[in-house]
């Protein structure tokens, strides 16, 4: 696949992607080289689980509970904190051979400066990735761009919240953020098959059209890179996030049940492109909007 997505033009590192799949934020955990060489090649970046400052033990249990739509998982971000999973991982990420993003757990702008400012000393990270607290408000979260990005030399992903999409999405595009990732899973309640309450985000194929109106209505607010996640099962569902407004798309839960799902879905775009006769990445994604990038009120995509 004829592949060039560029994120943070201008940083002192860009983030250059040569697959439009990504890997979500703990999706396959802190080892990219346990993947197959053929399953590692489809993807074009690998992002960490979120990391915090200190090491967080995680939730006690129950942690998960199935439900007819899905399922909710309830981790408590366990990490080993940034210092020692760098320590840890540090040399599985240089010897992985896509560029690794980190992402970065934090409740105030202080303390994602100091995360960031750990990182960039760390040649290997080519990005950042930030995650917020479900109820942070979007002034909140755009201040911790500002302070990360400040301190970092790569470009700044931000992770948008299921809900208050829009607001957080004009807020931190504002304040610099080089992408955005549509969007965090919302959170539910449900009891597990002893009776417990289980309370987190949850993880579900139903939740794709969900995702890509969201996706849709934020490519119409902002100009800034825009990556699709979420409710992925199929290459349908990846399509529908690029046709409304995704340059990239992260793979989440779809890659715990089948790890090499990166392949058959790169095989599967690849396949779309052949199709459709598009010569590289970015005239198939023109093609999946009709030519449109759908960024003005009014403006429609048409579906691939």
């Amino acid at each position: 696949m004829e592949c060039a997505i560029c994120l943070g033009p201008g940083q002192k590192r860009e983030l250059e992607l040569a697959s439009p799949l990504l890997v979500a934020a703990g999706a396959l955990g802190y080892a990219p080289l346990s993947l197959e060489a053929a399953t590692r090649a489809a993807f074009g970046a690998f992002i960490t689980p979120p990391l915090t400052a200190r090491p967080l033990a995680g939730a006690a249990s129950p942690r998960l509970a199935r439900t007819t739509a899905g399922y909710v998982q309830h981790t408590g971000l366990r990490n080993p904190g940034l210092r020692q999973a760098i320590r840890l991982h540090a040399r599985s990420w240089q010897r992985a051979g896509l560029p690794v993003v980190v992402a970065l757990y934090g409740q105030t702008s202080g303390e994602f400066g100091d995360l960031a400012a750990q990182l960039a000393e760390v040649d290997w990270v080519q990005g950042l990735e930030l995650h917020f607290p479900r109820h942070m408000a979007a002034d909140e979260m755009a201040e911790c761009a500002r302070a990360a990005s400040a301190e970092s030399d790569v470009p700044c992903l931000v992770r948008l919240p299921f809900q208050g999409t829009i607001i957080a999405a004009r807020a931190c595009a504002e304040a610099g953020a080089d992408a955005l990732v549509v969007a965090a899973p919302p959170y539910a309640r449900a009891m597990d098959e002893d009776g417990a309450w289980v309370h987190g985000p949850l993880h579900s194929p139903a939740l794709a059209p969900a995702y890509a109106e969201l996706l849709y209505e934020v490519a119409r607010q902002v100009d800034v890179p825009l990556i699709g996640r979420g409710g992925i099962a199929d290459i349908g569902d990846v399509l529908a996030l690029v046709s409304a407004g995704a340059v990239a798309v992260q793979v989440d839960s779809l890659l715990w049940v089948q790890p090499a799902a990166g392949a058959w879905l790169y095989q599967s775009l690849e396949g779309e492109m052949t199709r459709r006769g598009a010569a590289d990445w970015q005239a198939f994604v023109a093609h999946c909007r009709g030519n449109e990038i759908g960024h003005g009120p009014g403006d429609r995509t048409e579906p691939c």
